[in-house]
């Protein structure tokens, strides 16, 4: 049973590099003599962290905490979160307070188009959202517009650096670490747990095949032991593994605890642990099975497969498959089905679902499933066809090409925005697709943001040792600060704020575990006032 601590002791653990090693504390707290007052006072939650060296690790959960008449949960961390080649960013904190029984009321406005493709891919970096298909642009809010981004790398922070790649090279602070291989490429990079991963690939111009030697083609994973400071990565340290299919690479690559994985475009599934590859799923060209994204939820690993449309989960050793998780849209066809993206936004899971452009989102407290919305108005849902437009589209080399792909799901401060796409964000040709005259092809390449009560996010600052973050619940507002500073603020509006106004009292607090996954740095304490 776990110990109690009086409201006046804050709770403090430390955590050794095992995320597995991590202690559950609850938190009773005494309020003393009720103070009568038309407006409860502030609610805010204080949080000291150490996260340690960053190595690429996912930090995870800071804390939930559950109010006293078990109606709402507020909570904090870090997503550990890949969506379909991009990676969530690691430094961006999220803050969130839901109702255990009543839903939310979500919104949604159309932002103008990045480019004149039938699709387009977001990411979030430094809480800036980027378009990253017909040129990389980024979104300015007060201009309600895209401007051109004057880098068009992939990068992540690392430390007080930032991490970047563009084609087979590696930058870390302007300075490069890895350069082109002699043969092949270096493509799909991912850095965690102190190692710079990715795929060599050389196809010598063949299709997928068995690798029999790699004069003949290949594809391999490295696993390259790599931190800050360190000026360059060392290939002769690399842990190198040969893929059983000449040409397999990845969709998604992923972190659990420890591990880091990746499942293949074949079906292959490869576990990473520190010191070696092993294979948990043998790939094969004759059947389809595919990730598309991976994200830390409680204690395992959620992955949006193909062609199901539903969420495996990984806890280390074994891969299950959720049935129903999420269902089949009323009216569409269950026959491929692709789980894109997901994400946690107010503290919930939402799913992005190919080919009806479909998301879902999922209530942990109700373990409930709810339809959100279908990011298409046309066509008409249809369980004759597969994929939308497949009787227009009949004769064109793609047949699928019409399907409707949600690509994106990216947390910015408040709000989630949400991107579309075909299955390749082509030019629309009005020859080849008048079906889609004169206007319904915008509707793939279209970004919207979707807006809830009880979310916010905010970039968080680098700090080498411990740093302390504060998170303000009221009635009608939540707030971020870190060391004193204000990092973002945002309004709770609607049945949500008035349920956070009548709230007296907290029943408990977890520090460390919560649906980001468990805390992954050296030490965390808080205290609730």
């Amino acid at each position: 049973m776990p110990m109690d601590f009086r409201a006046v002791t804050p709770i403090q653990h430390s955590f050794g590099s095992r995320w597995s090693a991590l202690g559950l504390a609850c938190l009773t707290l005494w309020f003393g003599s009720p103070v009568l007052s038309a407006e409860p006072p502030a609610t805010t939650i204080s949080i000291e962290v150490d996260r340690g060296e960053d190595v690429g690790q996912s930090f995870g959960s800071l804390f939930e905490v559950t109010s006293a008449d078990g109606d709402l949960v507020v909570g904090a961390g870090f997503q550990n979160l890949y969506n379909t080649y991009y990676r969530a960013d690691r430094h961006a904190v999220q803050f969130f307070v839901r109702s255990t029984s009543a839903d939310r009321v979500v919104t949604s406005d159309e932002l103008p188009r990045p480019n004149d493709l039938c699709g387009t891919y977001l990411t979030g970096r430094d809480e800036t959202l980027r378009s990253v298909f017909g040129g990389t642009k980024v979104w300015d809010p007060q201009a309600n517009t895209w401007q051109p981004d004057a880098d068009s790398r992939e990068a992540m922070r690392v430390g007080d650096g930032l991490l970047e790649w563009s084609g087979s090279s590696v930058l870390y602070k302007g300075e490069p670490i890895l350069n082109h291989p002699e043969s092949g490429s270096y493509v799909l990079f991912f850095y965690a747990r102190g190692h710079l991963c990715f795929y060599h690939i050389n196809r010598r111009d063949g299709g997928y095949r068995p690798w029999t030697s790699d004069d003949d083609g290949f594809s391999k994973l490295y696993a390259c032991p790599w931190k800050p400071g360190e000026e360059r990565v060392d290939l002769g340290r690399a842990v190198v593994h040969t893929l059983p299919i000449v040409g397999e690479t990845t969709f998604a690559w992923g972190q659990y605890g420890t591990q880091v994985v990746t499942g293949s475009n074949v079906g292959g599934f490869y576990v990473f642990d520190g010191k070696r590859w092993s294979r948990l799923l043998l790939p094969n060209l004759a059947v389809s099975y595919q990730l598309y994204s991976t994200m830390a939820f409680n204690d395992r690993l959620v992955m949006g497969q193909y062609p199901t449309g539903r969420i495996f989960e990984y806890d280390g050793a074994k891969i299950v498959d959720r049935a129903g998780w999420p269902p089949v849209l009323p009216g569409v066809s269950s026959s491929s089905r692709e789980a894109q993206t997901t994400v946690i936004y107010g503290g919930e899971l939402y799913v992005g679902v190919w080919p009806w452009g479909e998301v879902w989102r999922y209530h942990p407290d109700r373990d409930a499933w709810t339809f959100a919305r279908r990011m298409f108005a046309h066509p008409e849902l249809s369980t004759a066809i597969t994929h939308p437009y497949d009787v227009e589209n009949k004769g064109n080399a793609v047949s699928n090409q019409w399907g409707q792909r949600v690509t994106s799901l990216v947390t910015i401060g408040p709000d989630l925005f949400v991107s579309t796409s075909a299955k390749d964000p082509c030019v629309w040709e009005p020859e080849k697709n008048p079906f889609l005259a004169p206007e319904k092809w915008k509707s793939y390449g279209a970004v919207y943001r979707l807006s809830a009560p009880g979310h916010l996010g905010a970039n968080t600052a680098w700090t080498t040792g411990p740093t302390r973050f504060e998170f303000v619940l009221s009635g009608d507002e939540l707030v971020i600060r870190q060391d004193g500073k204000e990092l973002a603020r945002s309004k709770l509006t609607g049945p949500l704020a008035e349920r956070v106004a009548s709230s007296r009292g907290w029943k408990s607090i977890r520090l460390g575990k919560g649906l980001y996954g468990a805390f992954d740095g050296v030490k965390l304490s808080g205290e609730l006032r």
